[in-house]
């Protein structure tokens, strides 16, 4: 019989130890009341102490049917087959599972607190990495993490709601390596019609995140909506204040 000495336990093959190190801890979230769903969770790559994000939901309700025919709607391009509840965001340590820090995620309907998040769904919007089935969908990647932001870490992914058929609200979730924190990216716009001039903050906005940057962290583009003139809009990241600023113009209606 070999016995182990507390020296020998704290030894092991490296491909082992590698291995150990690398496995997350189960994220400890829990609803106030009922089932608690964890939808998803994601390693952040690169981060020190070890991080990992979760969503979860509380209050779930399951949609299975709302895809009549498989004809997607202009809302179901976002949420197809989904769960509809008071949903959450956590950062989690990956060695212990414990938070480190929760938010909402809200839909940017007012007075709405639950929100929309596919379980099988077209590609569209989300990725769809895995199989499909006959009508193309499939399960949907959301904690999808990209350079969003431009300042070289793919450490943010972007929810989608789809209002109507011409407008798809985007908002921008990631970790902050500054703070130690799961964060939703502000937005901050000074909007001009004409002599008038409206304070926009809100961490929704319309297609932005389907937007490509004209260069890391600046993004200009225009958009017509069907009442008014010419949107023009000019965006900047702020790494400092971890949050996008910028101008939106709108043209006299034509």
């Amino acid at each position: 019989m070999i016995r182990l000495t507390g020296a020998a336990l704290a030894w092991c093959w490296p491909a082992l130890c590698q291995t150990i190190s690398r496995t997350p801890a189960t994220p400890h979230v829990q609803c106030d009341a009922g089932e608690t769903l964890i939808v998803e969770t994601v390693s952040l790559n690169g981060v020190t102490p070890p991080r990992l994000m979760a969503l979860w939901m509380c209050q779930v309700e399951k949609h299975e049917d709302e895809v009549i025919d498989h004809v997607y709607t202009c809302p179901d391009q976002t949420r197809g087959h989904y769960y509809r509840g008071r949903t959450w965001l956590s950062l989690i340590d990956a060695t212990t599972g414990l938070p480190i820090n929760t938010i909402p995620i809200r839909s940017d309907w007012e007075n709405e607190d639950t929100f929309d998040i596919p379980y099988r769904i077209a590609r569209r919007y989300y990725a769809v990495d895995g199989p499909t089935d006959k009508h193309d969908e499939g399960k949907p990647t959301i904690l999808s993490l990209k350079d969003y932001n431009g300042d070289g870490e793919a450490l943010e992914f972007a929810l989608f709601e789809v209002e109507n058929c011409t407008l798809v609200k985007t908002s921008l979730f990631g970790y902050s390596k500054a703070k130690d924190r799961a964060i939703q990216y502000p937005i901050h716009l000074i909007q001009t019609e004409g002599t008038g001039v409206t304070i926009r903050d809100s961490p929704w906005l319309d297609h932005f995140m389907l937007q490509k940057p004209i260069r890391p962290g600046v993004w200009k583009w225009e958009y017509q909506y069907h009442v008014g003139g010419l949107t023009h809009f000019d965006i900047h990241y702020d790494p400092a204040r971890e949050a996008f600023e910028g101008q939106v113009k709108i043209d006299p209606a034509r």
